[in-house]
């Protein structure tokens, strides 16, 4: 005989109901009135956000309240669709939900957004039957349209008609988009590969006194994923991993993070010195609203001959100039005495590691007493019915659904044995390596991330 947990009261459920249709007709109206407002000004983009978002082809973010209310929205959504979903359904569904993955990773690799774009236009038809894009991508036209219509069902690519498909905004995000694609295929090549041992790792992290590090090196016979992945054999899986680390900037909408963070409060006097920046893609996005700043990007040395072999003009003219600087420095390695007091910035660096490991990094920054640190991470938010006041405080001004903060917190502890972190992960973590957390800066158009900034203790 099956049991059950105590379901909810018909009171409970009603109160429910009716605080999540309050904040959605209340953020609904905030939105409304934000499509309303441009509408009446026109499609002038006046301001930087507003030409970021036009570019991102996001219609709520080029307003930070605006923003806000469409994440409370979402989350708004998210509680009301488990409310009215019968709860064997939820579970059924989240046991299935690898065939979405697979169904992706067929359409991406075979570029379907693209042939759409192109018959469509040509055609001048709002979609395309299935039987052409078999054959312009040599799949089998049953087999496509069951996992187009599988797409569909979450919004991306849109069935106009019976086994004719156009594209969505969400699939028009892959038209002529190899970086996109490439972030794609990167979690799903490299998170599949690992995924099948997290089992493994699950097991083992509770019964060996020396587990393995992660998932993904019970997969790659003992090699680290950094390892593996500079390993000669795996040159075409470095090559996608850096052109997706281009797409992941714009996957976590950082062109809005001069405008998220007050970047233009730092001293101009001080270096503001980017750990493991890579090819420079954070100056590139800030020092057109700094330009009386100085940067410095810290990495490995093979990452330092790329970026500057291969510089824009407009990196190079920066670099001319003094405004960018590329130096090799290994994170765990003592910092420079030039760096003294300088501004320190670890953008999706901390997650690949675990405490331990992380403590290192943020111990040697400790000892440059650094004027600010600024962390770039996502912020893992559990779903508590009851927090502290300081951390109602800390999180008033954040909202963010958490499907893609507490899977890539999977993501990372199965590829790197790290972790995304919740805000008392970060206050424990920062005051072990001698900083105060100050503040939490939401990026509005991320998957869960915020600027942590934090102080010398």
């Amino acid at each position: 005989m099956e049991t059950y947990a105590e379901p909810l009261s018909k009171a409970t459920t009603l109160a429910t109901l009716s605080e999540l249709l309050d904040s959605i007709e209340k953020s609904s109206s905030v939105l409304r009135e934000s499509l309303q407002n441009q509408l009446a000004a026109g499609t002038n983009d006046s301001t930087y956000s507003e030409s970021t978002a036009t570019a991102l082809n996001l219609r709520f973010h080029a307003d930070a309240h605006v923003a806000l209310h469409a994440s409370k929205l979402r989350l708004a959504c998210e509680r009301l669709a488990h409310l009215a979903t019968p709860p064997r359904h939820l579970v059924f569904e989240a046991a299935g939900s690898f065939y979405l993955t697979t169904a992706l990773d067929i359409i991406v690799k075979s570029d379907i957004a693209t042939i759409i774009e192109k018959i469509s236009n040509k055609a001048g038809s709002a979609g395309v039957p299935v039987d052409f894009l078999a054959q312009e991508s040599k799949l089998d036209a049953d087999l496509l349209t069951r996992l187009m219509r599988h797409l569909a069902v979450a919004g991306i690519f849109e069935e106009v008609t019976l086994n004719t498909f156009a594209n969505t905004t969400p699939s028009s995000t892959l038209i002529n988009n190899p970086e996109f694609r490439a972030h794609l295929d990167l979690v799903m090549h490299e998170g599949r590969a690992a995924i099948p041992f997290f089992p493994e790792l699950v097991s083992k992290r509770f019964s060996e006194p020396v587990p393995p590090p992660s998932a993904f090196s019970l997969y790659s016979d003992g090699q680290l994923f950094y390892d593996w992945l500079h390993s000669p054999a795996q040159a075409d899986r470095l090559s996608n991993f850096n052109i997706a680390m281009r797409g992941m900037a714009h996957t976590e909408g950082l062109g809005f993070l001069s405008d998220d963070y007050p970047f233009h409060r730092l001293p101009t006097d001080r270096l503001i010195v980017d750990i493991g920046g890579g090819i420079g893609s954070l100056p590139t996005i800030l020092l057109p609203a700094l330009p009386n700043h100085r940067f410095v990007v810290q990495d490995l040395a093979p990452v330092v001959s790329q970026a500057t072999e291969g510089a824009s003009p407009v990196m190079k003219r920066w670099m001319d100039q003094g405004k960018v600087r590329f130096s090799f420095q290994d994170c765990f390695t003592p910092q420079p005495p030039e760096f003294r007091g300088a501004v320190f910035i670890l953008k999706n660096m901390i997650h690949n590691y675990p405490d331990p490991k992380a403590l290192d990094i943020l111990r040697n920054l400790r000892n440059t007493n650094p004027h600010r640190l600024l962390v770039i991470d996502r912020l893992v938010i559990p779903q508590l019915k009851v927090t502290d006041s300081q951390a109602r405080g800390l999180l008033a001004d954040v909202a963010c659904s958490q499907r893609a903060a507490t899977f890539y917190d999977l993501v990372m502890a199965s590829l790197h044995g790290g972790k995304n972190r919740t805000l008392e992960d970060w206050r424990k973590l920062l005051a072990r390596g001698g900083f105060h957390l100050e503040r939490i800066y939401p990026l509005r158009a991320s998957t869960g991330q915020a600027v942590i900034e934090a102080t010398c203790n």
